[in-house]
């Protein structure tokens, strides 16, 4: 079976895409596509559920008490019960038709960056969030990952996240590969991030694409564009 990866390197950083179960990615912590009420019965939110065991929904339950559901872009988090994570970030991205569905979306996966940073965090493994029952089409969600996480390391020399991971069905691979691949040669052409992307495409066994950022290339960026996010 074709093995189906993207991979961007940014110094000792790595970003991947592949096809893969989000439950089965080597990382710190996984985040699930949540609900407003932290309710997780359905899709993947029931998998990460019915294998956390009890605690994850005990807590979920405490979280709702506590401070009332969780708005669209929002991120909180959780033990992870059986699962062998340090924890799960439950994300809430838009449901489309909302309104600013792409800007949302943005939020949502930079408030899970931040719990990472804030807690020391090494690695995260992202599913597509909002795709499922949210509807948003896979294409925007694809551009709202790379926006955001180009520029979230891009804003940050030194940082403790040192891994990303976006786990996609096959059916979402190839949208999110030709997301990526054409923003970051866009962003190269107009002098914002990157250097040379290279892409191997071997059918016999798996589809990479490398993107080498330095240090040098961070310099070229819009400066005033990437504090707005960070303010």
């Amino acid at each position: 079976m074709k093995k189906q990866t993207m991979q961007f390197l940014y110094g000792d950083r790595e970003l991947v895409l592949t096809v893969k179960d989000l439950l089965t990615a080597s990382v710190d912590v996984i985040v699930n596509p949540a609900n407003n009420s932290l309710m997780h019965g359905g899709g993947l939110a029931l998998q990460i559920s019915q294998q956390a065991g009890e605690s994850l929904d005990r807590e979920s339950e405490q979280l709702i008490r506590q401070y009332g559901q969780i708005d669209t872009g929002m991120a909180v988090y959780t033990t992870a019960g059986n699962l062998p994570y340090k924890a799960v970030i439950h994300a809430v991205g838009p449901r489309m038709g909302e309104g600013y569905e792409q800007q949302k979306l943005e939020q949502t996966i930079l408030n899970c960056l931040r719990l990472c940073e804030a807690n020391c965090w090494n690695s995260i493994a992202f599913p597509a969030i909002s795709t499922g029952v949210f509807q948003v089409p896979v294409e925007l969600c694809a551009q709202a990952f790379f926006r955001t996480l180009t520029h979230y390391w891009d804003a940050r020399h030194e940082c403790d996240l040192e891994r990303i991971m976006i786990c996609l069905t096959a059916t979402h691979f190839q949208s999110f590969f030709d997301a990526f691949r054409e923003d970051a040669i866009h962003q190269q052409e107009n002098h914002e991030i990157g250097s040379v992307m290279k892409v191997k495409d071997d059918s016999a066994s798996e589809s990479v694409g490398y993107v080498n950022l330095s240090e040098s290339d961070i310099e070229d960026a819009d400066s005033d564009e990437i504090s707005d996010w960070f303010k």
